[in-house]
């Protein structure tokens, strides 16, 4: 059943403040692309925190350019890159204390379809259980294929499935349906549920903070809920090219053992590095063998893997 009007009058009623937040670095065109197509939604949202992560190009003088007398777009301006989780916590953190109600997580390479917050908000609004909510994301450069539709965490593989990734959507229902895995790519997220769990783990620079975070949420009791009809379009490749950049290979590695560390016993984490060397690391080095290969990004996983096995952790703030 598709959103009418008289729906949206009676959402809009609820006047839920919602934020959205949206992290940048070094990417004018992608950021002014995707804050236009929340400008533009349906359902006007309270207020968009664009942070800057530290760019070193025009592009944030170039977004102040256009957006600065927009009286809904916030900007803050992060001196150095904290990372992903470092850096969208000082957005959530400001947008909270404004008010809201809502955090709709934005990667600033995305676009959402009109209805997309409307649905989410529909959804998440039917029971106090419902935490977190994720649309269907496609992949821009072939609108009809699936990059992420919720998913899970598999205990074998010690590993994310996706059951619907590189699908046509025309083979799955369009049915809200409860899941475990949520990607921070696009997500909202009731404000309450950050006083109970806390925000990203800072401890991850980027890849993985969004599954840590869904992990907290179901053991505190939270359902994740993931909304088909709710759609986003995600300028990312089939096969990312980051996927050879020895920068991306360490937080990779690095992240995936974090996580283990971080959420289950010594003996599972045992048994997780063990998949982690046997299954990952053969698929990870074929890519980047398959892809501009250089020495600097297979040594980048096995670093990766080291620095997730003995860096410290600190708690969750």
């Amino acid at each position: 059943m598709q959103i009418n009007n008289s729906q949206f009058k009676k959402l809009e009623s609820l006047s839920p403040k919602i934020y959205s937040v949206i992290l940048t670095f070094n990417n004018y065109t992608d950021t002014y692309e995707c804050v236009n197509s929340v400008l533009s939604n349906n359902f006007k949202v309270t207020g968009i925190v664009i942070v800057d992560n530290g760019s070193h190009d025009n592009s944030t003088k170039k977004l102040l350019s256009v957006f600065g007398n927009n009286s809904t777009i916030h900007f803050i301006l992060n001196n150095q890159n904290l990372g992903f989780a470092a850096g969208v916590n000082v957005g959530i953190r400001y947008a909270l204390k404004q008010g809201a109600d809502y955090i709709l997580l934005l990667n600033n390479d995305t676009i959402i379809d009109k209805n997309c917050i409307s649905y989410l908000i529909s959804e998440i609004s039917k029971s106090s259980s419902f935490a977190i909510a994720g649309p269907r994301i496609f992949y821009y450069n072939n609108p009809n294929k699936i990059w992420h539709g919720g998913g899970y965490f598999s205990y074998l593989k010690a590993g994310i499935v996706i059951p619907e990734k590189n699908k046509l959507s025309t083979n799955f229902d369009e049915t809200a349906k409860t899941v475990t895995f949520l990607t921070g790519c696009a997500m909202l997220i009731k404000n309450s549920i950050f006083d109970k769990i806390g925000f990203f783990d800072e401890d991850y620079f980027f890849y993985g903070e969004d599954l840590d975070f869904c992990m907290r949420a179901l053991r505190n009791g939270y359902t994740l809920l993931y909304v088909p009809k709710a759609k986003v379009w995600h300028k990312i490749e089939s096969i990312a090219k980051d996927r050879t950049n020895p920068f991306y290979i360490y937080h990779l590695a690095r992240s995936k053992i974090l996580f283990l560390r971080k959420n289950f016993s010594s003996l599972y984490f045992l048994y997780g590095l063990l998949i982690h060397f046997l299954l990952y690391t053969p698929f990870r080095l074929l890519q980047i063998i398959s892809g501009s290969c250089t020495w600097n990004a297979v040594l980048a996983w096995f670093d990766g893997t080291l620095s997730g096995v003995f860096q410290s952790l600190q708690d969750v703030k």
